[in-house]
């Protein structure tokens, strides 16, 4: 069995099957889940859960169902914003299944895993064993009230938007290669705030190119001293599509590394498929001009946006970054195997670098090492952290560049 270290306390199997109910029970119970809670349909599990919500930590959940189906019943449980992890079993086809996981996460819903019956103990246990959002989100916090841009503003300018270094690790050699830094809001009041609470809010309020620039003067900063202590990794940093309509901005960024004195080959520039749709002349000039100058340039969350060979062909990209939704759940999903390697063929054919996101277990590193996948990133590897217990965790793992790694493709 998986190593079940997120096993369930409290568990919801809502299943209109009498018999699939009593195996499913049987197996939270040998797996050692403390209450075990069934119903036959949705309208009685929201009773449940409007009882012990408060306890109800994982929901295995059934599509078609008497009086209230799954999918109405994720609805619901939207409006009551559980925060527990849910699995959807169902012996309805492919497409429909992943259309109501798609849904679930939609509503915001933590949907670890979408299974067909019967039930796969293995494949139960891989999903059972993910982390919950709440400990996979860190320490990061909903802020109790509206973040405002004068808020924002002030915040940036006291250097509390800071990035956070998630690793990246060559999936050949075990090496560290680099990492992504990702905006973190290190608020005194409400501990770590995530990027979708204040990203917005700095697009709204014309703060976007200042949050940008700070995010990169702290990440080339953190860079250099890397360096400086014999860590020759690359950093990726995430371009909104301000800066790609921003024509001054390859000019600046080659200044900012300049005056470092780092070379512009130790920074990839993450850019989203939807973020090219904004005045695409400008992003192909900005873009072109960026790798001409020696950066990297990234197409981020590859195949979940307006992908086609068209933009692949347009943009100068040297890497292809395939979405977690994909990577996470290709051991399970013929669906997302296939768009995992449908994106290997193509990154290998344009002579692209190609790195996953979202590993977070043995399977999936076993997966995309088989893929031929260059590049690992997620939280098998570790999560992200602050600068300086990146520093130290570098200094602490074996396998780490000191002297200059060789070139990949692009």
């Amino acid at each position: 069995m998986t190593d079940l270290q997120h096993k369930p306390r409290d568990v919801l199997i809502v299943d209109d099957d009498p018999i699939m109910a009593v195996i499913a029970e049987a197996y939270f119970r040998r797996i050692g889940s403390d209450v075990i809670r069934t119903a036959a349909n949705g309208r009685i599990a929201l009773d449940l859960i409007d009882e012990h919500g408060e306890d109800v930590d994982f929901i295995l959940c059934d599509l078609n169902m008497p009086e209230l189906d799954g999918v109405e019943f994720l609805r619901h449980l939207r409006y009551r914003n559980f925060p527990g992890r849910i699995v959807i079993l169902s012996g309805e086809k492919g497409a429909v299944v992943r259309s109501a996981g798609s849904l679930g996460t939609a509503h915001d819903l933590d949907i670890v895993g979408t299974l067909h019956k019967p039930l796969n103990v293995g494949e139960l246990d891989q999903v059972v064993s993910l982390a919950p959002k709440k400990e996979q989100s860190e320490t990061e916090k909903r802020p109790p009230v509206k973040v405002s841009g004068g808020d924002l503003a002030v915040a940036i300018q006291c250097g509390h938007i800071q990035p956070y270094f998630q690793p990246k690790v060559e999936v050949r050699t075990k090496h560290i290669v680099g990492a992504e830094a990702l905006a973190r809001w290190v608020h005194p009041g409400f501990g770590i705030i995530g990027p979708d609470h204040f990203i917005p809010v700095a697009v709204t309020n014309g703060l976007i190119e200042e949050l940008t620039d700070s995010m990169l003067i702290q990440t080339i900063d953190a860079l250099a001293k890397w360096r400086h202590a014999g860590f020759y990794i690359k950093i990726s940093v995430n371009l909104t599509a301000h800066a790609l309509r921003d024509l001054e901005f390859p000019n600046r960024l080659a200044s900012m590394t300049t005056k470092a004195g780092i070379p512009s080959s130790s920074l990839v520039l993450e850019v989203t498929e939807s973020s090219l749709l904004e005045d695409s002349q400008a992003s192909v000039e900005t873009l072109t001009r960026l790798r001409i100058m020696g950066f990297d340039v990234s197409i981020d969350d590859f195949g979940t946006g307006y992908s086609n060979l068209e933009q692949l062909r347009k943009f100068p990209f040297s890497e292809l970054k395939i979405d977690r939704s994909f990577v996470s759940e290709a051991n399970t999903d013929s669906f997302a195997k296939t768009c995992v390697e449908t994106s290997v063929n193509l990154g290998r054919e344009l002579e692209m670098r190609l790195v996953a996101e979202g590993v977070e277990t043995q399977e999936g590193w076993d997966f995309v090492a088989a893929s031929g996948i260059d590049e690992v990133q997620g939280f098998f590897v570790a999560k992200p952290m602050s600068a300086e217990d990146f520093t130290e965790w570098l200094s602490n793992y074996d396998n780490v560049y000191r002297t200059m790694p060789a070139q990949t493709a692009g």
